[in-house]
């Protein structure tokens, strides 16, 4: 079953706030490879709730990413160990603006202190980032499910995070209520996640959802914050393949890590009615480009976007008709075709320009039309690697 209702992805923004000093040393050399353990378990046995939580808890770390004049806050999971590092895992959208002063991370209970953290690399499909810091201290790592295609609808499970921002390692408690559960999310499109009803708030993307063994299971990423106990989770096995290859693909800050075979289109949809040409006699609903990311194929490509016209780039932008021969009826269908797409396949658009008619004197009104003209464009799609 589809969800398409535009789930909210729950970092937390915390807009004009004093920044702390946690800036991190640029290094442009290559890093040496170092051998990274991952904990892989399904065998903890324990009778008490209270028990598992304090066992499992010292792994939940707040993350805050600092930029300009602004701190968003989320949560992390101490996921894996070197030699010299701690790696963690948090979502993509909490520290996608983290760009001028770094981001740190912090343990409110366990030693009280906080660490500057390095991303390694994220995968925007996915919504994960990978951080590692430096500490000399001794800390637990969470130890994923085997397989987390094993989880059950009814399974209790433990989430927890950092609500609001200010209220780190807060627990909650309640079960799966549906796996494989496909849904859209805003500015990432369609993923496939566990559903839970444990209670979770803005803050707590990155967070941990665990068994009531204490086995990881997921990583906590949107909520849909107009009803009460629907919360999604990324399903542990997403969730270790991203942190396996964004560690083997990372070589240094300025050349982050990535998921093998992940695109980098770019491209978002939106969706509206605009009158069928010029004379302004009929409409139609049409699926239009709403914006491209930066250094995306599709910005090399010139596709012409909502955005970039609201920005006077372009006095016109494209209606998708068709992608790969598909017609499209709707944003969702342009979005899940794009999903299944990997770097170095090429995809083939037809489009449509949408321009725009003033009316009226005084009173001027504006109205979106096709212009009739098709454009076909055909982009080689690359490997989709975050920059900062």
């Amino acid at each position: 079953m589809k969800i398409q209702i535009g789930l909210k992805l729950i970092g937390l923004l915390l807009i004009s706030v004093s920044l702390c000093d946690c800036s991190n040393k640029t290094n442009t050399t290559e890093t040496k490879k170092e051998v990274v353990v991952m904990n892989v378990d399904d065998t903890y046995n324990s009778t008490s709730l209270v028990d598992v939580i304090s066992r499992v808890k010292p792994s939940v770390v707040d993350v805050y990413a600092y930029g300009n004049n602004f701190i968003s806050a989320g949560s992390g999971v101490i996921v894996a160990k070197s030699e010299t590092n701690y790696y963690v895992v948090t979502n993509h959208h909490v520290i996608e603006n983290a760009k001028t002063f770094g981001i740190s991370v912090y343990f409110d209970e366990t030693n009280n202190s906080n660490y500057s953290a390095t991303l390694i690399g994220t995968s925007l499909k996915n919504d994960v980032a990978i951080l590692n810091f430096t500490c000399d201290k001794e800390i637990s790592c969470a130890s994923f499910i085997n397989d987390s295609t094993n989880v059950k609808v009814g399974q209790e499970v433990i989430a927890i995070g950092n609500p609001l921002g200010i209220l780190g390692g807060s627990v909650t408690h309640g079960i799966i209520s549906a796996t494989q559960r496909e849904v859209y999310l805003n500015d990432i499109g369609y993923m496939e996640l566990f559903q839970t009803d444990a209670a979770i708030n803005s803050g707590n993307s990155g967070g941990a959802l665990f068994t009531n063994q204490g086995i990881l299971i997921g990583i906590v990423n949107s909520g849909y914050s107009d009803y009460e106990g629907l919360n999604f989770a990324i399903p542990g096995n997403t969730v270790k393949k991203c942190v396996e290859s964004i560690i083997n693909t990372y070589s240094n800050v300025n050349n982050l890590g990535y998921v093998e075979g992940e695109n980098n289109l770019g491209m978002s949809f939106s969706q509206s009615a605009v009158f069928t040409d010029s004379s302004l006699n009929s409409q139609v609903d049409v699926v239009y480009v709403k914006e491209n990311k930066v250094n995306s194929d599709a910005e090399k490509a010139n596709v012409l976007s909502y955005a970039n016209f609201l920005a006077n780039k372009s006095d016109s932008f494209y209606r998708v008709k068709k992608i790969n021969g598909v017609e499209i009826d709707s944003y969702q269908t342009a979005e899940k075709i794009i999903y299944d797409l990997k770097s170095l396949d090429t995809i083939s658009f037809v489009f449509e320009g949408i321009s725009r008619i003033t009316t009226g004197g005084f009173f001027q009104q504006s109205y979106f039309y096709l212009t009739g003209n098709e454009i076909n464009i055909d982009i080689s799609l690359t490997q989709y690697v975050y920059s900062i």
